[in-house]
């Protein structure tokens, strides 16, 4: 078929991959989900140079925000290391670019409204392994010739999230009307609707660049505190759970809000997010009604 694209994913049964997946296989594209362990170099090399993809979408990786030195090594191995073995994978590819997704993590504490020329300032071993790979893709596309894009997305939220994850942990307990426990709930956070985020992606692999690097923030547009996502659900699933804040302790380093500009993302790529937070978890939360909890 004419101008048909060969799509490798990484992490394609992931939060990310799941959904990415879904609108691209809509799409008259060839789509291929990586099947080999980001670890495993031969298995990774043999399967990249048969496929010989035109687009990566490197949405695999082991996300955890947790402060502990089994955390750092996972993070390392898994994110670095396999991304380093995945873009040695490409060297005998004519790959023309490749979509990686990083996090809002990776500011830190830095001031707000956050903007890709700022200082990072990584809080966690997570954040700091997205920012070393963020740098590894940044080489690797200079050496090899394809085009780069990181995406630097806030605290995505939506369909097929997995439900020990927050979000998906306070919706089922407030459908089940348990008692939802839960930090200080103060801390503001950028929210972003998952299939948002796909819109970027989709666009990313479409539209004409000229740059060879590029890094943008991929935000909600607001900035809201946990406190008030709660309130959103309770409403919406006419929930008589109790919440209780403060059984928790907030994460150590965590910044007090995440706010994130998205002027990067319009001007390389005409997106903007178009889902309201509060239309986004109206759409979220049937999802998990209809799953097992």
């Amino acid at each position: 078929m004419k101008n048909q694209k060969k799509y490798l994913v990484t992490g394609g049964t992931g939060f990310f991959g799941k959904n990415l997946l879904a609108r691209l296989m809509r799409s008259p594209h060839v789509v291929h989900v990586l099947e080999a362990d980001l670890m495993n170099e031969h298995d990774l090399r043999f399967e990249v140079e048969k496929f010989q993809p035109d687009v990566v979408y490197h949405l695999g990786a082991h996300v955890n925000l947790d402060r502990t030195f089994e955390v750092a090594k996972t993070c390392i191995d898994v994110n670095i290391r396999g991304t380093l073995n995945l873009l040695d994978s490409l060297i005998k590819t004519r790959l023309d670019r490749f979509i990686y997704s990083s996090t809002e993590e990776v500011y830190g504490d830095g001031e707000i409204p956050f903007k890709e020329s700022q200082l990072l300032h990584p809080p966690s071993f997570y954040a700091v392994s997205k920012v070393a790979t963020e740098q590894l893709i940044s080489i690797y596309s200079q050496m090899l010739g394809f085009k780069s894009i990181v995406f630097r997305v806030g605290t995505a939220y939506g369909n097929f999230q997995p439900k020990f994850r927050l979000i998906p942990q306070i919706v089922t307990k407030a459908l089940k009307n348990e008692d939802i426990l839960l930090n200080s709930g103060l801390k503001k956070r950028d929210y972003i609707y998952i299939e948002d985020v796909v819109d970027a992606f989709i666009l990313a692999s479409d539209v004409n660049i000229k740059k060879q690097n590029i890094i943008c923030n991929l935000g909600g547009g607001n900035s809201y505190t946990l406190r008030y996502l709660v309130e959103c659900v309770l409403k919406e699933t006419k929930s008589l759970s109790k919440v209780k804040y403060g059984v928790f302790p907030d994460r150590v380093l965590e910044a007090e809000a995440w706010l994130l500009d998205n002027t990067e993302a319009l001007k390389h790529f005409g997106w903007i997010p178009n889902t309201t937070f509060e239309i986004g978890i109206s759409k979220t939360i049937p999802f998990y009604s209809n799953v097992e909890i």
